[in-house]
């Protein structure tokens, strides 16, 4: 148990993100108490129960090369329930189905001439040698891609994902979306074979919330489910606690881990120029219907999309990584959709997106039986990918806010790097130990 003279931080929201920063408060020696407004921890690593089953509401992945994510699965005594597959992915181009994972599916890729798929194959290599984020993040996207890699390239690949990505043409976007994307994936790359190799959790990131959060308890924090905050109390312009229907809780620091809108109203004694700056901060949101099948679609893990007339980003059947005996044999496959702000399909009723989903999946799987599915289970969440314009990276919000003792941890930090289970631990990381540090200097009152 931690020492009750020790100092007490309250940390509002429990994904992914606060439940690594209440572990490493922890570690620290702090007392903590968060608070969720949510009846389980995870956020959007929550899971669905499904007759008697703990199924992902949206999908996660872990690479083989997310240290920090394996580190924290190793910590927490999760480590047996992780596993390593090697994965596959693939194009959906003019009503065919293409394998796109090693070298010798890249120059034989139909879609694409020869010169086309030389170019391609360089964009990928040249994103391994550019280190440089500031300069990609002053450098249009579309303009990066057409230069490298040419305008065949660029409509034939890069343009359909992009428009699924951001739900619109991408204007003020910049290079480092897919820079960064393109690392990442080829880090899982291993051997001359350039096979795919992903991890997976039995019971999903759940698995690691719950290990962490058992973890937390042993060392005294204080989990309070089902208690939204009413405000983050500031006067003089210091965090005094969190005020909730049971009134004011008083603590020595406040960490609000919420995307930034939210944060911003609930701190309405912070300086207004601090709430603007939040409040520009803008999200995609996601339409994630999950797919429950009998049997086995495709060999891809992610089966891309290039044509425009679907409405979903792609077909992503976990169950090409998760063994399907751990989702009780289940095939499970995801059809999301990123949605701009103000997208009336986070509107439309859930019989609405089966009708226009199922619609179009029929039309690319065409040999598709009603009788193989089990379920169509429709999830939403209006704050998911935080978006960054060219050359903003001077609006990103700091983690010592500018009022004393309130700090932010939250997905818009993460950039350049992309929003993941891997960045956000990483962040939550950094952020512990910034508070940690700083506590070192506050007075006792």
């Amino acid at each position: 148990m931690s020492n009750p003279n020790t100092q007490h931080i309250a940390i509002v929201g429990g994904g992914v993100m606060g439940v690594t920063l209440a572990y490493h408060l922890a570690q620290g020696g702090m007392r903590v108490t968060l608070y969720e407004r949510g009846d389980q921890l995870g956020g959007l690593a929550s899971y669905m129960p499904y007759h008697g089953l703990r199924i992902d509401r949206f999908y996660h992945t872990i690479l083989s090369s997310d240290m920090s994510m394996q580190t924290l699965i190793k910590e927490s005594g999760a480590a047996g329930r992780l596993h390593f597959t090697e994965t596959k992915q693939g194009f959906y181009d003019d009503g065919r189905l293409y394998p796109f994972n090693t070298p010798v599916d890249f120059m034989r890729f139909p879609p694409l001439n020869l010169f086309q798929r030389f170019r391609l194959g360089l964009q990928v290599i040249y994103a391994q040698f550019e280190n440089n984020a500031a300069k990609m993040d002053r450098i249009p996207v579309k303009d990066w891609l057409v230069r490298i890699g040419g305008r065949g390239v660029y409509e034939k690949v890069w343009a359909p994902l992009l428009r699924a990505k951001f739900d619109s043409e991408t204007t003020d976007v910049p290079a480092t979306y897919i820079w960064s994307r393109l690392r990442r994936m080829m880090s899982t790359r291993q051997g001359v074979t350039s096979k795919e190799m992903m991890c997976y959790l039995e019971g999903g990131y759940y698995s690691l919330i719950e290990a962490l959060a058992a973890r937390c308890e042993e060392a005294g924090v204080v989990f309070n489910l089902g208690a939204p905050i009413e405000e983050i109390v500031v006067e003089r312009a210091r965090a005094l606690g969190v005020r909730t229907t049971n009134g004011l809780h008083r603590y020595d620091a406040v960490i609000s881990t919420l995307q930034s809108p939210i944060f911003s109203s609930l701190i309405p004694g912070a300086p207004r120029s601090f709430r603007d700056l939040l409040d520009k901060q803008e999200y995609l949101g996601v339409l994630c219907p999950l797919l429950i099948l009998n049997r086995k679609l495709t060999p891809y893990y992610v089966l891309n999309i290039t044509d425009k007339s679907i409405p979903f980003t792609a077909v992503v059947e976990t169950t090409n990584l998760i063994d399907p005996k751990h989702v009780g044999g289940h095939h499970l496959v995801y059809l999301p959709k990123y949605l701009a702000p103000g997208s009336e399909l986070l509107r439309w009723p859930d019989e609405q997106v089966k009708a226009e989903w199922l619609g179009h999946f029929k039309r690319m799987f065409p040999d598709f039986d009603a009788a193989w599915m089990t379920d169509f289970i429709v999830q939403r969440a209006r704050y998911v990918e935080p978006l960054r314009p060219i050359g903003t990276t001077g609006e990103i919000p700091p983690a010592r806010t500018p009022v004393e003792r309130l700090y932010l941890s939250n997905t818009v930090m993460v950039y350049p790097d992309l929003n993941n289970g891997e960045s956000v631990t990483r962040l939550a990381g950094k952020v512990a130990a910034r508070v940690l540090e700083d506590a070192a200097g506050w007075s006792r009152e």
